[in-house]
């Protein structure tokens, strides 16, 4: 990069050129010694011409003008003599050798700045600092001015400011990345694929190995079929159509995951499917327990506590619902109570009235109902086996405790008859039927009948529990109604037992002897 004859570096707006007589360079270092015979030869020359030629030229007769005119030519031919020996001067090895450094220097800043302007260009600078990258080139320009003159320290202070300029464009470089990134990304999410084509082409080359750029890019081509699916859930949304609305969004997700205003919508939409659902459970709730189906209100209310469980709206609604659940049971144990007492079921009455104290042992409804009711039910258990039962009251115990059981049945009945408006013992008819039977039984059980016991004379004979009688051939006894076991034994014979059931419409009369020999 010494001569002239080098090749020229050039930028795509800028050209530096030579002027068009360009001062010759020396290639290579001249001999110094010829310098100075050269120079010698050049004084002794202009000696000559200065001091010999004039005195060997005839002196013609000049008038002034003339001799004025010879000393202006000669003044001239000093001057030109003068200024060629400047220009020698100018043009020694040392001031070459600077003027080469300085074009060097030049050429390499020139150089420096081409590559930088080469990057930039490629990287779309006209788009996004075309006025920075203007100014930057218009100071380049400079720089050629200076070039061509061959003032090629100021063309390298020139193309330095221009590379400066460059560099400074060059470092805003990330940020405006960055800047057109947000950009792009912006229309994405607004879905409008005008401007994202646009700030996409841009991008793309000032940011060529981006992979974030990349995907950001490949996102544009969605835009068109995710904006028609976003109008679609929109429409359904408006008409209450959640559940559809949300799917549109699902699907547009699936073409984009990495959409931002989707997945908004997505937990927007989702939240209102989620209200809607929870609003219609708790609404089933309240309709299936103001209609007593408690099993159905609780289930309802349940799957709205699991649609939002941090709301405890459903929590205080399935609070109300086993209240009234129980309120129900209670009711209609205490109905069920009632209606078996009017009808004497005396029993299933007191199971209904413990069953509602199971639920709620403060109730004093169903606590003053089972007062009642255990009492009777018992006192009809007990009157049932005196009936049923009558053989056992041969027993005087057991007769004994018949007895009182009867009293106790008319007392009831008594006080029944006092306490309801109808007259007499009507009032508890079941009761009253029952009692009036297991009074005969007693009273039966309580008049002795005679009895005839025969036998052979031989054998030994024992009512059980009532008397021994001894070896009889024929006997009479008085008895009272029920079942009695007569016992009778003989030495060398088995023993007999027999079962004589006395009673008022019966024979009561028995045959009693031992007729099986042992061993014979």
């Amino acid at each position: 990069m010494s001569s002239d004859s080098d090749d020229r570096l050039r930028a795509a707006s800028f050209d530096p050129k030579p002027s068009e007589a360009p001062t010759p360079e020396t290639s290579t270092k001249p001999n110094q010694s010829g310098v100075w015979i050269a120079g010698a030869i050049g004084v002794a020359l202009l000696a000559f011409v200065v001091l010999v030629l004039p005195s060997l030229a005839p002196e013609p007769a000049t008038s002034p003008s003339e001799d004025t005119q010879g000393s202006a030519n000669t003044v001239l031919n000093n001057n030109q003599v003068a200024s060629k020996r400047g220009e020698t001067e100018e043009r020694s090895p040392f001031a070459e050798a600077q003027m080469a450094k300085a074009r060097r220097a030049a050429q390499e800043a020139l150089q420096q700045l081409l590559e930088t302007q080469a990057r930039l260009e490629a990287r779309a600078v006209n788009v996004w600092a075309e006025l920075e990258f203007s100014e930057a080139t218009a100071v380049a320009v400079e720089g050629d001015v200076f070039y061509r003159e061959q003032i090629f320290g100021e063309a390298e202070t020139k193309y330095r400011a221009a590379q400066s300029a460059l560099d400074t464009i060059e470092a805003q470089l990330s940020e405006e990345i960055s800047s057109r990134l947000e950009m792009l990304l912006a229309a994405i999410e607004s879905s409008d694929a005008e401007k994202a084509a646009d700030v996409s082409q841009t991008l793309s080359q000032m940011a060529p190995d981006s992979a974030e750029v990349a995907e950001a890019i490949e996102r544009v081509a969605t835009i068109p079929e995710i904006a028609a699916l976003i109008e679609s859930a929109s429409n359904l949304f408006a008409q209450r159509n959640f559940g559809d609305a949300l799917e549109q969004i699902q699907a547009a997700i699936a073409l984009d995951p990495a959409h931002k205003r989707l997945q908004r919508l997505a937990q927007d939409y989702r939240s209102a499917l989620t209200d809607d659902r929870f609003q219609k459970a708790m609404t089933q709730g309240f309709e299936a327990l103001e209609a007593g189906n408690f099993a159905a209100a609780k289930t309802a209310f349940n799957s709205a506590a699991a649609l939002k469980p941090n709301d405890n709206s459903p929590s205080v609604a399935l609070a109300q619902a086993e209240e009234a659940e129980i309120l129900s049971a209670l009711n209609r144990y205490v109905i069920t109570a009632e209606q078996e007492e009017r009808n004497e079921n005396w029993e299933a009455a007191a199971t209904s009235y413990k069953e509602a104290l199971t639920l709620d042992p403060s109730l004093v409804q169903a606590s003053e109902g089972l007062a009642r009711a255990e009492p009777i039910a018992d006192l009809f258990s007990r009157l049932h086996t005196i009936v049923e039962k009558s053989a056992r009251l041969v027993d005087p115990t057991i007769l004994g405790d018949a007895q009182t059981t009867v009293e106790e049945a008319e007392a009831a009945l008594n006080n029944s008859a006092a306490s309801s408006n109808s007259d007499g013992k009507g009032a508890m008819p079941k009761l009253q039927a029952l009692w009036n039977e297991a009074v005969k039984v007693v009273e039966n059980a309580s008049t002795p009948l005679p009895v005839t016991i025969v036998s052979d004379g031989a054998t030994e004979i024992t009512i059980k529990r009532v008397a021994r009688l001894g070896t009889v051939t024929s006997r009479t006894v008085s008895l009272r109604p029920g079942q009695y076991q007569l016992l009778g034994s003989r030495l060398g014979f088995r023993d007999v037992l027999v079962t004589l059931n006395v009673g008022v419409d019966r024979e009561n009369s028995i045959d009693i002897r031992c007729t099986e020999a042992i061993g014979g």
